[in-house]
């Protein structure tokens, strides 16, 4: 509404979608506001797209009860180390309709208390993109039939996928939460490189200096929890610089703002949105190889991808996670040489 919240030095949108879309929709600060415009599709364009871009994913969290071992537990077992429950999360690669499978009573080692005598196991289902946005509905009220429907796809799929008979798992369902998460992982990042890191790297944040007005999370930088951490220590460092150093004028402590004048011979040279090729391959972001990896994110505005770096070996912990690449369309960067920007669609081998 009109209600005023009070006068602030500085205001930091840490989220996407069209909530942050709504909140800065009439404020003065065009050209920061045009980055925080969103459409939402499991694919995007193979030069990366005009604005950002979000996919939708469905999250199924279930508990199954079992005397012994739930027909899950059994193929899972089948992937660990002789003895040890060390598989907790699978990525689901033979299936396209599903993603991710977590056991939520064995992430973080809280394995089930062996004096326990609980008989239920927990886990979390994520459908692929294009299963989203197939079935795609109103987020905060999904519809009965809806619910029924995409769970037991869901359901049965993960059967099929672990090649087990229709049932084994639905018939042991004794609960469950379905969530559409609507506005999911993005499929391109934002990609600028000023001065802000000495032209060494992309920025990973937007600031505008003149209306005190920033941004930061996994869209500006990678598609990751920490990719949004980053991101906000980055502008948090930079915005401290800002206040401590005043012999600049306010624009030109300014980050990673696009040019919006029409009578600019290259709009790019501010920054440019670029396919996310972890998202595009995976679905649901950036996944490390295994638990000692570390974070390497992108060193220029053409790498739209984190690197990973093994550190010090490691199995991973994800049962088959496969190497689909990114396919792309048609047609030139300008869209000449037979097919527009349109016929430049960069999806995952998977979703097709």
């Amino acid at each position: 509404g009109n209600k005023s919240l009070g006068k602030f030095h500085n205001l930091v949108i840490s989220h996407n979608g069209k909530c942050a879309d709504r909140i800065m929709s009439r404020t003065p600060a065009k050209a920061f506001h045009s980055l925080l415009r969103t459409k939402f599709a499991p694919y995007v364009p193979q030069w990366g797209g005009r604005e950002m871009t979000l996919n939708s994913i469905y999250s199924l969290v279930f508990a199954v009860k079992s005397d012994d071992a739930s027909p899950i537990s059994k193929v899972v077992s089948n992937l660990c180390n002789q003895d040890k429950n060390d598989v907790y999360t699978i990525m689901i690669k033979n299936e396209p309709t599903l993603r991710l499978l977590s056991c939520n009573s064995l992430k973080h080692h809280h394995a089930q208390n062996p004096n326990s005598e609980s008989n239920i196991e927990i886990y979390t289902l994520l459908s692929s993109p294009i299963f989203g946005k197939q079935f795609k509905g109103p987020q905060e009220n999904l519809p009965l039939d809806l619910q029924e429907k995409v769970t037991m796809k869901m359901l049965s799929n993960l059967e099929n996928s672990f090649k087990l008979e229709q049932g084994d798992v639905s018939n042991s369902v004794v609960d469950l939460k379905l969530q559409l998460w609507g506005a999911a992982v993005p499929m391109n990042t934002w990609s600028s490189s000023s001065s802000s890191n000495g032209g060494g790297g992309v920025d990973g944040f937007v600031y505008d200096a003149t209306y005190g007005v920033g941004s930061a999370g996994d869209w500006i930088l990678d598609p990751s929890i920490a990719g949004a951490w980053e991101s906000g220590r980055r502008l948090a460092d930079w915005m401290l610089k800002h206040h401590e150093e005043s012999d600049k004028k306010k624009g030109e402590w300014s980050v990673g703002l696009p040019d919006l004048t029409n009578n600019s011979n290259n709009k790019e040279k501010n920054g440019k949105f670029v396919p996310s090729r972890v998202a595009l391959e995976s679905g649901i972001g950036s996944i490390p190889p295994s638990p000692n990896s570390t974070f390497e994110f992108p060193t220029s505005s053409n790498d739209g991808q984190s690197q990973r770096r093994q550190g010090g070996g490691g199995r991973g912990r994800g049962g088959g996670r496969g190497r689909g690449r990114g396919r792309g369309g048609r047609g030139g960067r300008n869209g000449r040489g037979g097919g527009g920007r349109n016929s430049n669609r960069a999806r995952s081998n998977n979703d097709r």
